[in-house]
């Protein structure tokens, strides 16, 4: 089989792997192939081809993975409900491990769990970690923490 004709298999392999998946997974030995190919019609040898194929591969993963990371991240959409995150809520009905209990944050109420399953009162203040679909995840202050809602 000519170096050609492997050039070309990783190539068109590399490109419909890349065209079949979400994620960038292959795109950048497509490119590397291209560049060996290139070499292979300037009479590089083997050697040189493959190692050309490799670098040019291992520098587009090294540059383009974070961009690409960064902006195609999905589609993650900021609400106003995240301002909640961080504030502090009156606990309005008692959360257990086994149950949602309820919180009052800036004059809303959600349904709640805790962040480590543990029990806290109704009258207890929390710290409002995260929002999970419609409810919202807590974790008991302290009492020496500072306590506003």
């Amino acid at each position: 089989m000519s170096i050609t004709l492997v050039w070309t298999l990783v190539l068109v392999i590399s490109v419909i792997v890349e065209a079949i998946t979400i994620d960038l997974v292959s795109i950048w030995f497509a490119v590397g192939a291209l560049i060996a190919l290139i070499g292979e019609f300037l009479g590089l040898s083997q050697t040189l081809q493959i190692i050309v194929f490799v670098i040019v591969s291992l520098v587009c993963i090294f540059i383009s993975r974070p961009l690409a990371k960064k902006y195609l991240r999905g589609n993650i959409v900021k609400t106003n409900l995240d301002r909640i995150i961080g504030k502090h809520c009156l606990v309005t009905e008692t959360i257990t491990a086994d149950h949602k209990g309820e919180v009052k944050v800036m004059g809303n109420l959600w349904a709640a769990t805790s962040l480590n399953n543990e029990k806290i009162q109704i009258g207890e203040y929390a710290e409002v970690v995260s929002i999970e679909g419609s409810h919202v995840i807590v974790k008991k202050l302290d009492k020496g923490d500072d306590i506003s809602c």
